[in-house]
């Protein structure tokens, strides 16, 4: 696609607009057809593509590795807005679970339990430790 929009850019928008149709159309129809051929559900899908995320990865790993070869036939470009497209979808994938799960309250609950565990399983309270430390500052005070 930034292929396509370079080249055709502002001239010539309905060309554009129609590659874009067409991409739209081809992915929608090889979905349907994977869903309807193979008898493949939506799970096995969402299980296909989460498979092959590791290999995207090493694929830009390898193409990176191949950098001079790509730079000179004029292909660097893509593969550095393929990388970003599929860092922006891996953090979507990884972070939305995280962000969506801190909007819970137990979650911090939960959280302040696995860090102060030991604390909480000796009956340690942080008030005491810091109620004890206020009543001997007000003794020392009393003294004087």
């Amino acid at each position: 696609m930034s292929y396509w929009r370079k080249t055709l850019g502002a001239d010539y928008q309905l060309l554009f607009r129609l590659i874009n149709g067409f991409i739209v159309v081809a992915f929608a129809s090889t979905l349907i057809t994977l869903v309807s051929l193979p008898h493949m559900t939506i799970k096995d899908i969402i299980v296909c593509i989460l498979a092959f995320l590791p290999t995207g990865w090493g694929l830009l790993l390898i193409s990176q590795a191949l950098r001079p070869f790509f730079q000179r036939s004029g292909l660097w470009s893509s593969i550095r807005t393929l990388a970003k497209y599929y860092e922006i979808i891996m953090g979507l994938l990884l972070f939305t679970p995280v962000a969506f799960l801190a909007w819970f309250p137990f979650v911090s609950e939960f959280q302040t339990r696995m860090i102060f565990n030991q604390a909480f399983n000796r009956g340690l309270e942080i008030s005491c430790i810091l109620g004890g430390g206020q009543k001997k500052d007000q003794s020392s005070n009393n003294k004087d």
